[in-house]
């Protein structure tokens, strides 16, 4: 099933059985194709102007709702893999549907109610399914970029990668981790070829940036922050320096393809004293070490990295991956879950859209009173054109008094996908493609 024929019939007179029928004897016959009857409410005329302002529009949004059907469509197969299971409505087929499709009085009450609010609503679900649809694939997309960035931490560097994707809680706790007020604990990243070099030397690295020279305060309190010459900001305090790495604090943390890193202790800085003007005591600067240390490692190769770790995301890279499959599975199911129900509740709205068009088509072109039987065809493709010229044929049988407002199509434009404008044949009929059929 590839395309479906919804044709409008008049009357002449008879009743809708007896000239449905009539046509389906013809047309069925040794075609391999099938037809079903489709009773049309009493929908609400209304006026000409009416009618022709809405035959203009009819076409345009059944074209947006039908692009919203095959996004809900593709949106299912991109997700269901590479053997879905078909689409439903109703809890059967897509071709059992159409084959049956009859009016939903439930969603779609007619009675009273002009056709511009049949349509309107129609419109609004499916906007709100349009709507809904790019919310759910912003989400699913959202975590597929998650997961594929968590496959990229697999390759671990141990001065890029996060501490969680490669360190766990019990790596941590083997480590006294310090962040007092002169204490820091930080990390070194070390090249594998030069590690024995850094055990040497990293306790003398950065000699001349810890001060270790300065007043001793203690043995005169009274005279602290006196700017006399033997205390406070006049003395230099780095007449005396070293390096603030604390000595034997190296403890090895992790190693992985060429690199080594090394956990180590290092001073903060030290405080510059203030000093007392005029009876105006200033505080004196806070000068930093590590800043300079980070530096001085660089310029040896190493590099320094801060602690920050979290515990919670702490289990490795696998983990992470882990979680990010699982939380995209997740949003997956429900967007199948979701693409499953709404599936059937756009396309039955567009359906019943075609049978609004249909009718109001049709009472421009018959006029009133409304006597015209509707039905549905399904063609085998194979034979889809004799299927129309014989429809053609046997309408103008029923009803010679019937002239065709314009020729016929070519051969060219009946094969094509637009080739069934209803002005051109003697009788209504819409055709569409047929979304959601079973492979």
């Amino acid at each position: 099933m590839s395309h479906v024929l919804l044709v409008t019939v008049p009357n002449n007179r008879e009743s809708p059985e007896k000239t449905f029928a009539a046509v389906q004897n013809v047309v069925t016959a040794s075609s391999y194709s099938t037809m079903s009857k489709v009773e049309v409410p009493n929908l609400v005329v209304g006026t000409l102007d009416t009618l022709m302002s809405l035959a203009d529009e009819l076409g345009k949004i059944g074209t947006v709702i039908e692009n919203v059907v095959r996004k809900v469509e593709r949106q299912y197969l991109e997700m269901a893999g590479p053997k879905p299971e078909s689409l439903r409505i109703q809890d059967v087929t897509v071709e059992a549907y159409l084959q049956r499709f009859q009016w939903d009085f439930a969603q779609y009450q007619q009675q009273g109610r002009q056709l511009g609010e049949l349509v309107s609503q129609i419109q609004a679900m499916a906007g709100k399914v349009d709507e809904d649809l790019k919310t759910l694939n912003t989400s699913y997309m959202d975590k597929t970029v998650a997961l594929a960035a968590a496959k990229r931490k697999k390759v671990i560097n141990l001065t890029t990668s996060d501490l969680e994707d490669f360190l766990t809680q019990a790596d941590m706790t083997r480590i006294d981790v310090l962040d007092t007020e002169h204490l820091l604990t930080v990390f070194v990243v070390v090249p594998a070829s030069l590690e024995q070099e850094f055990l040497d030397g990293y306790g003398n690295i950065g000699e001349s940036i810890a001060a270790y020279g300065g007043p001793d305060w203690r043995t005169s309190t009274s005279r602290v922050g006196e700017n006399d010459g033997k205390y406070g900001a006049a003395l230099e305090r780095t007449a005396v320096t070293g390096s603030p790495v604390v000595p034997g604090s190296a403890v090895k943390v992790a190693r992985e393809a060429d690199q080594v890193m090394y956990a180590i202790t290092v001073l903060k800085g030290h405080y510059q004293a203030g000093v007392i003007v005029d009876d105006v005591y200033t505080n004196g600067n806070f000068v930093d070490y590590v800043e300079p240390l980070k530096q001085a490692f660089r310029e040896k190769r190493f590099i320094v990295r801060d602690i920050v770790f979290d515990a919670t995301k702490a289990g490795g890279v696998d983990g992470v991956i882990q979680q990010a499959e699982h939380e995209m599975n997740q949003v997956r199911n429900a967007a199948l879950r979701w693409c499953r129900a709404h599936f059937g509740e756009v396309y039955g709205g567009w359906m019943h859209l075609k049978l609004v068009q249909a009718f109001v088509e049709s009472v421009l072109r018959y006029g009133l009173p409304v006597d015209f039987v509707t039905f549905l065809v399904v063609p085998n493709p194979k034979v889809e054109k004799e299927v129309r010229t014989r429809l053609t044929n046997v309408v103008l049988q029923l009803r010679p008094e019937l002239q065709m407002k314009k020729l016929l199509l070519s051969d060219e434009e009946e094969d094509g996908e637009g080739g069934d404008d209803s002005d051109t044949l003697p009788y209504v009929c819409l055709k569409f493609a047929v979304i959601g059929a079973s492979a």
